[in-house]
């Protein structure tokens, strides 16, 4: 599906445009932000099917405690937000710290621009189907409260099932098959992936 809206917040302007200029002409629609609070205004204000988020936004500062930061607010603000940490100073460290607020992938400066185009793709794409996804559970949750038992039951069998069912197989695609890192990508447990691999025949 074409038009993925992806956030991407870096201090430096001419990172932005570089970013814009390989995106648009791949189907996104960038939503730019120079700061942490830019990004948050621009999560609260744009439905967001991935953020690419730098990890540094002050001269000289390669901690990455303002990315870290940045990830655990977009992630109280949105629990599915694929969220895709950016940074030219990747450690072994810093990765495991961006993954433990929240962050589901890692892209190092300079980025290869194929690589990145199919990784913010594939994360979008896993956005908008767990978007899709809460908002038929929040249909359904109205529908509950005004339908008869039988009519929810059997919407939520029509709807939601075959969503979970497109949203499980794309995670397992995505991750090749591996069983840990797709339940991680869709917030689920091993075992709880299981049942829904066995519910779905995947």
């Amino acid at each position: 599906m074409a038009g993925w809206r992806v956030l991407i917040a870096d201090d430096r302007r001419d990172t932005l445009q570089a970013l814009r200029l390989l995106l648009d002409t791949n189907g996104f629609n960038v939503v730019p932000a120079v700061s942490p609070i830019e990004a948050i205004r621009a999560a609260e204000a744009h439905p967001i099917d991935a953020a690419l988020v730098d990890l540094n936004y002050d001269a000289g500062r390669t901690s990455g405690d303002q990315g870290f930061d940045l990830i655990s607010r977009l992630r109280q603000l949105h629990a599915n937000l694929p969220i895709i940490a950016m940074t030219a100073w990747a450690t072994p460290e810093l990765t495991r710290e961006a993954m433990k607020r929240g962050a589901r992938d890692l892209v190092e400066k300079p980025w290869e621009e194929t690589r990145l185009v199919a990784t913010l793709r594939s994360h979008c794409e896993l956005g908008q189907a767990l978007r899709k996804l809460n908002s038929l559970e929040t249909e359904v949750n109205r529908l509950r409260a005004t339908a008869t038992p039988a009519d929810a039951g059997s919407y939520e069998q029509m709807r939601l099932i075959e969503v979970e069912g497109a949203l499980v197989k794309k995670a397992m695609l995505r991750f090749k098959g591996n069983v840990s890192r797709a339940a991680k990508a869709l917030g689920l447990s091993r075992s709880a992936l299981y049942r829904r691999l066995q519910r779905h025949g995947v």
